[in-house]
């Protein structure tokens, strides 16, 4: 899977990407190749945003993009690809982080301790001098929160997705969805103000 930029946006127009889908689902390998190269590097940031690492980011992609050919006959055209596709490498990120953790266990709690106190700790009560730092920081503090707080996060605060999008792709109520938005952000900023010095965080 070739890595782009985190910061690629859809460019294709909607009439254009359904075109493509259309295609896609008649078996035109060449218009899903297209379609594949219009999303990959949106559907890339979202698995490194709750991964972490680059491989195993671009391994959820490439296994999503299978996902979405053999399953494109279900599509409802009646709703974004995006969300579909998006519900498809949340999944799957859900399905690697689980794995992830169970690999962690067979290693010891010290290592794993060691990991959290750099995150809380490394620019104790230090100002954040820039946004790239500060966003950083904040990428790192969602990976330790419970599943469903980081799921919402990510999508609403990191991925910049609508409350509608989120419950859509999670399958949550709006009411959950606000309910653990709430939370996470609230636990973020609370460490930051505590261990960072950040007096006021936009999260």
């Amino acid at each position: 899977m070739v890595r782009e930029s985190a910061n690629h946006s859809l460019t294709m127009p909607g009439h254009a990407v359904k075109e493509m889908i259309d295609a896609s689902q008649k078996g035109n390998l060449t218009s899903f190749e297209l379609l594949v190269h219009e999303h990959q590097s949106y559907a890339f940031s979202l698995a490194m945003r709750f991964v972490a690492n680059e491989d195993e980011a671009s391994d959820v992609v490439q296994d999503s993009f299978i996902r979405v050919w053999q399953h494109l006959s279900e599509y409802n055209p009646n709703r974004k690809f995006r969300t579909w596709l998006y519900m498809i490498v949340t999944n799957l990120c859900l399905d690697r982080l689980r794995v992830l953790k169970r690999r962690r266990t067979l290693f010891s709690s010290n290592e794993r301790d060691g990991e959290n106190e750099n995150v809380s700790n490394g620019h104790d009560m230090e100002k954040i001098h820039s946004n790239e730092e500060l966003a950083s920081i904040v990428k790192r503090l969602a990976e330790n929160l419970s599943t469903k707080q980081q799921l919402v996060f990510t999508l609403r605060d990191l991925q910049d997705l609508t409350m509608e999008e989120v419950a859509e792709i999670t399958g949550m109520s709006m009411g959950t969805v606000k309910t653990n938005l709430h939370y996470a952000r609230k636990e973020i900023r609370d460490i930051l103000v505590r261990h960072y010095g950040v007096v006021r965080a936009d999260v």
